[in-house]
């Protein structure tokens, strides 16, 4: 005897299927807001996400540096942040950041709190670890690697992070890798249209000078 599935049933696979394919969609609108996409990888082992991206930015190196390290103004860089504070360090050689995110998987909402103390290395490289006593994360990191590329910029990005909360069944591991690749690739776009506008702004500030003194 054949079993047709319930109607139930059908009516939970059509909408996820639904909600998988605006996922999808999601996805492919945020690869197009920045650069160019060399290389991403996101795993998941024995609870640790590891997500790995090479991109190349159409923004000067200078700008996107600064972007990178105006660390009171990080929540610009992706709407999931909703605050973000320069805390006091205990390291005079380490900022300490932190950023409250606020964000959904599916039906599964979750407040992230995040305490970082970010080195810069003087080689253009950025290492940010979590502060795991300040933060609902178990542990993480962050490495930016930045490099010159003419008049573009070469960004290799590695964030490893163990959750401090649980994830449902019904959301799994799957889903949430995939919103990892959607709100990174955000980001990246952000960071590249701020880099471009204070690059722009930089660039009028003495065209603007000369033509006040002209003026005179």
């Amino acid at each position: 005897m054949h079993l047709q599935p319930s109607f139930g049933y059908r009516m939970r696979l059509r909408l996820a299927r639904s909600l998988f394919a605006l996922i999808a969609c999601c996805l492919s609108g945020a690869m197009l807001s920045a650069g160019d996409l060399v290389d991403m990888s996101v795993k998941h082992q024995r609870g640790v996400f590891d997500l790995r991206v090479e991109m190349i930015l159409d923004a000067a190196y200078e700008d996107v540096y600064h972007v990178l390290t105006d660390y009171v103004h990080i929540y610009r860089l992706n709407p999931s942040i909703v605050e973000s504070e320069v805390m006091p360090a205990t390291d005079d050689s380490v900022v300490r950041i932190k950023t409250l995110i606020n964000d959904c998987v599916l039906i599964f909402c979750k407040e992230i709190l995040r305490v970082e103390d970010v080195r810069e290395l003087g080689t253009g490289d950025l290492y940010a670890v979590i502060v795991p006593e300040l933060s609902n994360v178990k542990s993480g990191f962050t490495i930016w690697q930045v490099q010159h590329l003419g008049g573009r910029t070469r960004i290799h990005y590695q964030l490893r992070l163990e959750p401090g909360f649980f994830i449902p069944p019904l959301i799994g591991t799957q889903v949430v890798k995939r919103k990892m690749h959607k709100e990174v690739l955000v980001s990246f776009g952000n960071i590249e249209r701020i880099a471009r506008i204070r690059a722009t702004s930089r660039e009028s500030a003495p065209s603007q000078g000369r033509a006040v003194e002209g003026g005179r």
